[in-house]
């Protein structure tokens, strides 16, 4: 049986930095400040991390993953899979907009793009799939659409967080992949009504 208590380190240091992040940004977080709030050995850090950005990259991907299992899980109560892939999709656009502090250390890491699509593609796929194959979504190739449209949702984030994009871009990329999935437009208004995040 393994043994639990490495598992158990690491996940303290990934809480402890998730709030040391929250409270004081990137810029202010320190190897030893994490340990002490971790409530561990200064030198058990090294036993799980190479460095500090190893453990940031740690904290983004478990938030990412976090989100991803609520989003994808949460299904509106009438089961439509294209409501729940499309409000799956604003959410993490909205990011941008909603979560702000988050977004940009995501953007900010060296290798968020790579983080981004490990942590959303999984449910990407799942959600796509199933809307493909309820006759919702026309999909030649699910695999391409969850790159393009994960990887266009990251862009999109991006642009918000520079101030380029209105309020509502989230809809307008919506619509866009709607249609591209060949969803007729009443349909795609439809769906993007349901999807509109609570006021």
């Amino acid at each position: 049986m393994p043994d639990p208590r490495p598992a158990r380190t690491r996940g303290r240091l990934i809480a402890a930095a998730h709030d040391l992040i929250v409270e004081k940004g990137v810029a202010g977080l320190r190897i030893a400040e994490i340990t002490e709030q971790a409530g561990v050995a200064l030198g058990s850090f090294y036993n799980h991390f190479a460095t500090k950005e190893e453990l940031v990259e740690a904290v983004a991907l478990q938030t990412l993953t976090s989100l991803a299992d609520e989003i994808v899980t949460a299904d509106p109560s009438d089961g439509d899979a294209g409501v729940v892939a499309i409000t799956a999709l604003r959410r993490f656009v909205r990011l941008g907009y909603d979560d702000v502090a988050f977004a940009r250390l995501l953007v900010n890491l060296s290798r968020g793009e790579e983080l981004f699509l490990a942590a959303i593609s999984p449910y990407a796929r799942t959600a796509l799939s199933r809307a493909a194959a309820e006759g919702v979504f026309a999909i030649e190739d699910v695999d391409v659409a969850v790159t393009t449209i994960v990887g266009g949702g990251l862009a999109l984030i991006r642009r918000i967080l520079d101030g380029e994009l209105h309020p509502d871009a989230d809809a307008v990329y919506a619509r866009a992949v709607l249609l591209g999935f060949g969803v007729a437009p009443g349909e795609a208004a439809r769906i993007i009504g349901l999807s509109d995040p609570p006021p």
